[in-house]
């Protein structure tokens, strides 16, 4: 039952078709990814069992996506390693502490305690003959909402080719049976207004559409697109200003009737100082990005305390490790919405293929794999396919 080592494998593997809409830079503009990069750790323990975890293979800088594997990878071998090794994988919590403590103050860190902390419910969980989500407290649910994300928005509206490819992948996803959509904006307040107006005459009035602006907006301008997003009946208006401006998203969730959303804020103090205010309507909260489970558990009893809505972030960068990881949060949040459902998770390298059993998708749908600990198999062969070597 003790820790016997712990490796990280950073694994990059190139897209079929490039994400459009990741998160924009500036009004106007939006990144593109050609790949997909993730940080896999494995724990493994002295009773031959194995744990898996993810975490983001990258950051954001300006218009340049970076890696920042090979830092991850540095920090796991320096300080996770010699601080778990031959501790009680049962004390998972404890260790999360403890690695909190050390972590805290690197770049990085809360990336890879994020993977980290993964890896050790899944061994905590396969140790004990249980899936995650009992160890969570048990399953609300099975199978899991997802909504398409992120569908990129128009930056153009005069452009009559980006509102059809808009409007035909939305008609798409629509028929691989998805019934809630988030909508990539932040491309500037008339651009975004047409996107949700395209999107809504496309999908219909039974559909939920939301806007992610990521963070891009002043007060002024976020307010004046939120009055029009009431109006199409958006479900949720998402980092409509920069995360340091706290006081913006309470102004907005008290004088817009649209929900007013954050995955931008993934501490739980500060999440406790939204809802104090009454400041936010959704929470989201990546396990791979924001410090693993057990910092999104947090959240979620937090904001079911405050009797306000939850939703599983999942980044673009994710893996079939991390999908399951969120699967199994999902589960076991009495106040979920949806989980984000990645839209290109189809034609991921280090999705599916990466599993001896692949995650059930069907319908707008993930279904919460059921056997111990994640309830995956990885195939460690078709992962190191896409392992690349530290500088």
């Amino acid at each position: 039952m003790k820790i016997a080592d712990v490796d990280c494998f950073v694994c990059r593997a190139p897209l079929r078709k490039p994400i459009w809409s990741i998160q924009p830079w500036r009004e106007g503009y939006m990144r593109v990814a050609h790949f997909i990069e993730s940080v896999i750790v494995k724990i493994s323990s002295s009773d031959g069992l194995e744990g898996y975890g993810q975490a983001v293979g990258v950051r954001f800088h300006g218009p340049d996506i970076l890696f920042i594997g090979s830092e991850c990878e540095k920090l796991v071998d320096e300080i996770v390693s010699p601080r778990i090794k031959g501790e009680s994988y049962f004390d998972n919590e404890v260790l999360w502490r403890r690695l909190h403590g050390a972590l805290k103050d690197k770049a990085y860190g809360r990336t890879v305690l994020s993977a980290v902390d993964v890896a050790l419910w899944d061994l905590k969980g396969k140790a004990l003959g249980v899936p995650v989500y009992r160890l969570l407290g048990g399953a609300y649910r099975k199978k899991i909402r997802l909504y398409a994300s992120k569908v990129p928005g128009i930056a153009n509206i005069n452009d009559e080719e980006e509102i059809n490819v808009l409007a035909e992948r939305l008609k798409d996803l629509r028929e691989k049976g998805y019934t809630s959509f988030k909508i990539g904006g932040g491309l500037g307040v008339e651009a975004d207004v047409e996107s949700v107006r395209v999107a809504r005459e496309t999908v219909g009035a039974e559909c939920k559409i939301m806007l992610d602006t990521a963070c891009v907006y002043s007060f002024k301008d976020a307010l004046r697109l939120g009055r029009s997003l009431q109006d199409l009946d958006v479900e949720w208006f998402e980092t409509p200003s920069p995360a340091y401006d706290m006081e913006s998203y309470v102004k907005l969730s008290r004088e817009l009737d649209v929900k007013i959303a954050t995955d931008a804020h993934p501490e739980p103090g500060q999440i406790c100082r939204l809802l104090s205010k009454g400041g936010i309507d959704v929470v989201l909260s990546d396990v791979t990005a924001g410090g693993g489970i057990t910092v999104s558990k947090r959240i979620v009893e937090l904001t079911d305390l405050y009797n306000v809505e939850f939703s599983t972030h999942v980044g673009w960068h994710v893996s079939a490790v991390g999908y399951a990881a969120s699967a199994h949060l999902s589960a076991s949040a009495p106040n979920l919405n949806f989980q984000e459902g990645r839209i290109h998770f189809r034609d991921n390298p280090l999705g599916n293929p990466i599993l001896k059993t692949p995650l059930k998708i069907e319908d707008g749908y993930l279904y919460v794999p059921d056997g111990a600990g994640l309830g995956i198999e990885v195939d460690e062969e078709a992962l190191m396919k896409y392992r690349i070597e530290s500088a």
